[in-house]
C-alpha cells in the first residue's frame, strides 16, 4: 500500500491514501502539490514503476521505502532517477547498491539534504558499496545529513557496516554492536557530528573515543549506554572536543573511577571544561 505521510497544506485534507483501483493508482490531480510518499507493501501483481502515473510523477521531495515493501533494487533504481527533486530519503541498508547512488549523484537531481538508513539482521546480507559511489554522493550532496540507524541483532551481521570510508553524519547503533565494528568509526566516519552507542564490551570504551573525538573533527553530539568508561577517560575526551560538544549523556553507572578522577571530580572537570554545568544521567538500580 502506498501512504501519503505528508502533503501541501492544500491537499492535506483531501489525500490521506492512495489505494489499489482496477489494478492502477489514484493520486492527487494536481500532482506539483503530491510531494511526498511511504511505500511499505506492493501486492506482487502491481507493477508500480511502470504505471505512466508515477513516470510522470517528478516533483517528490520525500520517500521513504519501509524494509517489506517488496521491491528489489531493480524496481527502486528506477523510481529513484525519476524524483529529481528528491531532498529526503529513507530506506533500508539492503536496498543500497552502487547504482542507486549514482541515481542520486547526478548532474540533474537536486542536492540530497537527508538520507535515513536503517540496518536490519533480516535484511542480511548487504551489498558492498563501494568507495567511488559514497564519494560521488558526498561530492553531489556535500551538505547531506546521512544518518545511520542500525537493529543489528546477531555479532556477525556487524562485519559488514563500516567497512570503507562512508560520509555519515549521524550514527545510532542500537543492541549489542560489536567491538570491531565500533572501532571502525574513527577511520571510516571522517563527517561524523552524532553519535550514540547503546552498549560496548568487553573492554573500555575510553580508547575509541578519544580515537574517534580526534579523527572526526564534526563530532558534536555523543550519548553512550552500557559502555565502560574510565572518568580520566572522559576527562581526556572532553579536553579534546570541548569547544565542539554540545551534548553528552553517559551513564552515571557507566563511569570508572581510577587513579586520576573518582566521579565527583570528573563531574566538576567535566563542567569546567564544557563551560558549564555537566553530571553523567541517572539510572535506577531497579
Amino acid at each position: 500500500m502506498l501512504t501519503l505521510p505528508s502533503t501541501s497544506l492544500s491537499t492535506s485534507g483531501l489525500f490521506s491514501h492512495v489505494d489499489e483501483i482496477n489494478n492502477a493508482w489514484t493520486i492527487p490531480p494536481d500532482k506539483s502539490l503530491f510531494q511526498s510518499l511511504t511505500i511499505d507493501d506492493v501486492p506482487s501483481n502491481i507493477h508500480l514503476w511502470s504505471d505512466k502515473t508515477y513516470q510522470d510523477v517528478k516533483n517528490f521531495k520525500k520517500l521513504r521505502i519501509d524494509d517489506n515493501s517488496g521491491l528489489s533494487l531493480n524496481d527502486i533504481v528506477p523510481v529513484i532517477s525519476r524524483c529529481q527533486c528528491l531532498r529526503e530519503l529513507s530506506l533500508s541498508y539492503s536496498l543500497l547498491s552502487d547504482n542507486l547512488l549514482s541515481a542520486i549523484s547526478r548532474d540533474d537531481h537536486v542536492c540530497l539534504e537527508t538520507m535515513k538508513i536503517d540496518a536490519y539482521s533480516d535484511s542480511m546480507p548487504f551489498e558492498r558499496i563501494s568507495d567511488e559511489a559514497w564519494y560521488a554522493l558526498q561530492s553531489h550532496s556535500p551538505d547531506l545529513n546521512l544518518i545511520l540507524t542500525s537493529h543489528l541483532t546477531e555479532e556477525d551481521d556487524h562485519d559488514a557496516l563500516l567497512t570503507t570510508s562512508i560520509p555519515i553524519t549521524h550514527l545510532y547503533l542500537g543492541g549489542f554492536p560489536s567491538a570491531k565494528m565500533v572501532q571502525r568509526i574513527s577511520e571510516n566516519c571522517p563527517r561524523l557530528v552524532e553519535l550514540i552507542v547503546s552498549s560496548y564490551s568487553p573492554d573500555m570504551i575510553d580508547p575509541v573515543l578519544i580515537s574517534i573525538a580526534h579523527k572526526c573533527p564534526n563530532l558534536s553530539a555523543v550519548g553512550l549506554g552500557d559502555c565502560e568508561l574510565t572518568c580520566s577517560g572522559l576527562v581526556e575526551f572532553v579536553s579534546i572536543c570541548k569547544e565542539r560538544l554540545r551534548a553528552l549523556y553517559i551513564w552515571e553507572t557507566s563511569l570508572v573511577e581510577d587513579a586520576k578522577f573518582d566521579v565527583t571530580q570528573t563531574i566538576s572537570k567535566v563542567s569546567s571544561l564544557l563551560g558549564r554545568t555537566w553530571a553523567p544521567e541517572y539510572v535506577p538500580p531497579w
